[in-house]
């Protein structure tokens, strides 16, 4: 469904150069708060400007009041950082990287700064940089009364990249130092469960659970997630159902204002729906003269969330003549939310894309090729760029405006393993992921998203394809090249080394545990292992088994 325009002062406020963490504990921010003095960070009102007009979403703005504070404070390290994690959450990375590379070679032998550079390093998503940083710190201050936090940092940082010894031994020094660091016990237990130590992780997780009432929700729901990967995987159904219940149960009982935003953007999708025609297709693929061109060629790779976007994306990805950018935002922070800003909460947004001037969706077209190109470090030059979101699905009645151009491939999968998949799947609370608390939400969830795009394909002027998971799974090469005809790329032989491009790649979807591994068909009418739980959505999904042609499979 299509992003709402948030009214303030409801929802959350953007994450800020400051506070942009990825869930940093309150007294690591606490100790960054203290490294901040001691590093001589000198007030300027400036810097309280660019904060408030951050938190306004006016981003332009506020990265001007940053850097004219950093013009009158050039070797404040703390500030180069400050600016640093903004140019990142506005896409320019390789502008970041040299304010990073700045900061620390004005203290490279300042332990309490080598942390914050491996933070920021992570929030670049530059993971071995980061672990270089927290390595780094370790060996200047190996006494540090953060050492315990800085070796936790360093054993997430070798569990996203698959280093799970490497994580385990850091980890273990972590809790050897903080014992009763619930966090650390957890993340061993993760270790155990993908090194194949299933007892050992369900121990762990179970006395995590019964040890104390003080662990976060969060923290708490994901154990429950644990366990209920290591009861499917041990054939233990109803047990793996009931503890994803369970953590839904715990984030559902936190979810706050994240409701709120849902329910915002369930009523924009229902509006878009409604307003979406074949005329307005008609209409914007006939200004597409009109358009300032763009300096490549652009495909969205969408679909609904646990379709197999991320494997498709991972093989697309390995073809010299193509680059993917994975779940990046910049097509709603570029496109979308610029040309709704200041429109009236209960206009259709085609209704808004469709009033405005072409010269304003030229201006779009190029924002948003500027911030791909910064998120991914490189030009894109003569190559497809391929913008893999599951996200873009909603969003799919509206881009036809600013990228009349764009071809789309739309990941299909079996509805009941879609809606199993995202039930159970570990995912942080978000205007998404709430509607995944029960398995009848999650499968009214999935009913409304792919409604929109059966009514899409009927009238969309754009090309497209589908391509079904369990297609791909049976034989990859087949698909590769279909796909790849679509996109009017030639074959080439590297696709089937995806899983070697994959191991190079830092994948953002939360899927990233499997991406590297062997193609596996256990995935493939899962759903059958839960068919009792299913039944209560059964004649939700019905006419979208019947529509994609998995009514066979339900035999």
């Amino acid at each position: 469904m299509a992003p709402g325009r948030k009214k303030k002062p409801h929802g959350k406020k953007p994450a800020s150069p400051r506070t942009a963490r990825n869930g940093a504990a309150d007294k690591s921010k606490q100790l960054e708060q203290q490294r901040r003095a001691q590093l001589g960070h000198a007030p300027d009102v400036r810097i309280d400007k660019a904060q408030a007009a951050w938190h306004a979403r006016r981003y332009d703005e506020a990265i001007r009041l940053y850097e004219r504070a950093l013009e009158s404070q050039p070797t404040n390290a703390v500030l180069l950082i400050d600016v640093a994690r903004a140019y990142a959450l506005r896409f320019r990375h390789a502008e970041a990287q040299e304010l990073v590379d700045r900061a620390c070679r004005l203290h490279p032998d300042d332990a309490r700064l080598q942390c914050m550079l491996g933070r920021t390093y992570v929030q670049l998503q530059h993971f071995e940089q980061a672990i270089g940083c927290f390595n780094r710190a370790l060996e200047l201050e190996p006494d540090s009364p953060e050492r315990a936090r800085t070796l936790y940092e360093l054993a997430h940082m070798y569990e996203r990249l698959h280093r799970l010894d490497e994580a385990r031994a850091a980890a273990e020094a972590s809790l050897a130092l903080a014992p009763h660091q619930y966090v650390l016990r957890y993340l061993l237990a993760v270790v155990d469960r993908r090194q194949g130590n299933v007892e050992s992780a369900r121990q762990r997780l179970t006395e995590l659970l019964a040890s104390n009432d003080r662990m976060t929700p969060e923290l708490r729901a994901d154990a429950h997630y644990q366990l209920s990967l290591i009861n499917d995987r041990q054939g233990d159904y109803d047990g793996a159902f009931a503890a994803a219940a369970e953590a839904k149960r715990i984030l559902g009982s936190a979810a706050g204002d994240v409701r709120y935003d849902a329910a915002d953007i369930s009523a924009a999708g229902q509006r878009t729906y409604a307003a979406v025609s074949a005329e307005l297709f008609q209409r914007w693929n006939s200004a597409a003269p009109q358009l300032a061109s763009l300096p490549g060629r652009l495909a969205v790779l969408t679909g609904h969330p646990r379709s197999g976007t991320t494997l498709l994306e991972q093989v697309l990805d390995s073809h010299p003549g193509l680059i993917s950018a994975d779940e990046v935002p910049a097509m709603s922070e570029t496109v979308y939310i610029p040309l709704c800003e200041g429109a009236p909460m209960t206009t259709p947004a085609p209704a808004i894309f469709d009033a405005k001037p072409n010269a304003e969706i030229s201006a779009r077209r190029s924002a948003y090729w500027q911030a791909m190109e910064g998120s991914l470090r490189q030009s894109i030059g003569d190559r497809m760029l391929l913008d893999k979101n599951p996200a873009l699905t909603g969003l799919l009645p509206l881009i036809g405006r600013v990228f009349p151009d764009m071809r789309i491939v739309f990941a299909l999968r079996d509805p009941r393993d879609v809606v199993m998949s995202c039930f159970l799947q570990q995912l942080p609370l978000n205007p998404v992921s709430i509607h995944y608390l029960t398995i009848e939400e999650t499968a009214r969830e999935y009913a409304a998203t792919m409604r929109l795009w059966l009514k899409l394909r009927t009238m969309m002027t754009n090309p497209w394809i589908e391509v079904r998971y369990e297609d791909t799974v049976a034989d990859i090469e087949s698909q590769a090249r279909r796909v790849l005809e679509f996109l009017e790329l030639p074959w080439d032989e590297s696709v089937l080394n995806y899983r070697q491009r994959a191991q190079e790649k830092h994948v953002h979807s939360p899927t990233y545990e499997a991406v590297t591994k062997p193609l596996y068909t256990s995935s493939i009418g899962r759903w059958k292992n839960y068919a009792k739980q299913l039944e209560p959505c059964q004649s939700t999904l019905q006419p979208y088994i019947e529509a994609f042609g998995y009514e066979q499979a339900a035999s």
